[in-house]
């Protein structure tokens, strides 16, 4: 088959590689299309947990096209979504309701063949089957999604609250919908990017340009500062000025992923002093299915968050592109 392969850091090609083979418990997946996430660069960049040489890809669906022997939950033919995140369910964490800081996490794009290839190897038991008539584009932003709606299960605004929140990427966009779709009443978006901000405005945010203006603006609009604050960008010096829009018994999330190592400076003193909350949230833990319900019903729109549509031969100029910042999501239909 056909492969996208990141043989060491800072280094990929398209390669024919064999055909993954399916274990009992296993099933194989034709990959009918998968995201580019900002995970992906950042393994690319050797700035995240994975080993090389790795097929990465990790927001995918498609359809299902052999099944093991041991499988009765999926038959030839479905098509499936696949949660990329392995859990053993039997460490102490998996048996607290922590699966995603599983013992013996493995990753599918992460630590093993992933989807940016023509076929997938998957555990039975991460498939997810598609409802009727969801599109492979919607099909492939569930685990996105699912990254959200575990977000918004750690960090809950309360109904009415105001949501200041930097980066209007794909998953800033993502993250304005749930909100708005959560309670919150409002929602004001800082970004750089003219075109990132008018989507924003389309899905119902408050938009500030970044730039030397845009701390008197977010003081005009909320003088006393944000109950919450979120960072969807991973940049360390975005996430260090996020803390001084926080008010008093404020909470903070970072989701936006930052390189591996990276340090911000927050004064432990305000922290105290001000009552802040402070949030982390990692992937997913079990949150698909609810993602594929505000597909399924139209609560999140993400049939303008895709600006390419790629095939494996034209992942490189696709990849960089997104890297730089000069598109939405970016899809590789394999």
């Amino acid at each position: 088959m056909q492969a996208i392969v990141f043989p060491q850091a800072e280094a990929m090609s398209v390669e024919r590689v064999d055909d993954p083979p399916c274990a009992p418990d296993e099933v194989i997946v034709q990959v009918a299309q998968c995201g580019i996430c900002g995970t992906d660069v950042h393994i690319y960049h050797n700035e995240y947990m994975s080993d090389f040489p790795l097929i990465p890809g990790h927001e995918f669906a498609g359809t299902v096209v052999e099944v093991g022997s041991a499988v009765r939950t999926i038959k030839l033919g479905d098509r499936v979504a696949v949660d990329p995140n392995l859990y053993c369910g039997a460490c102490d964490f998996c048996r607290n309701e922590q699966a995603n800081h599983c013992s013996n996490w493995q990753g599918i794009g992460i630590t093993r063949g992933g989807g940016f290839a023509q076929f997938v190897a998957a555990p039975a038991r991460a498939c997810y089957l598609l409802p009727e008539g969801m599109s492979d584009q919607q099909a492939s932003f569930i685990e996105p999604l699912a990254c959200v709606v575990h977000a918004l299960k750690r960090f809950r605004p309360a109904p009415g609250d105001s949501v200041l929140l930097f980066g209007a990427g794909p998953m800033g966009l993502l993250l304005i919908q749930a909100l708005r779709n959560n309670g919150a009443s409002r929602v004001v978006v800082v970004d750089k990017q003219p075109d990132r901000l008018a989507l924003a405005q389309r899905f119902g945010a408050v938009t500030v340009q970044a730039g030397p203006d845009a701390e008197a603006a977010l003081r005009e609009l909320s003088p006393r500062g944000f109950p919450s604050v979120v960072d969807a960008t991973g940049v360390p010096a975005v996430v260090e000025q996020a803390f001084a829009y926080l008010r008093p018994r404020g909470q903070y999330l970072q989701f936006g992923v930052t390189p591996n190592g990276a340090t911000v400076r927050v004064s432990p003193y305000d922290i105290f002093h001000n009552d802040w909350t402070i949030y982390g949230s990692f992937a997913l833990c079990y949150t698909f299915l609810p993602a594929i319900e505000m597909l399924a019903h139209g609560a999140v729109d993400v049939s303008a968050l895709v600006s390419d549509t790629l095939p494996l031969a034209h992942f490189a100029d696709g990849f960089h592109r997104f890297e730089a910042g000069k598109t939405l999501k970016v899809h590789v239909r394999p």
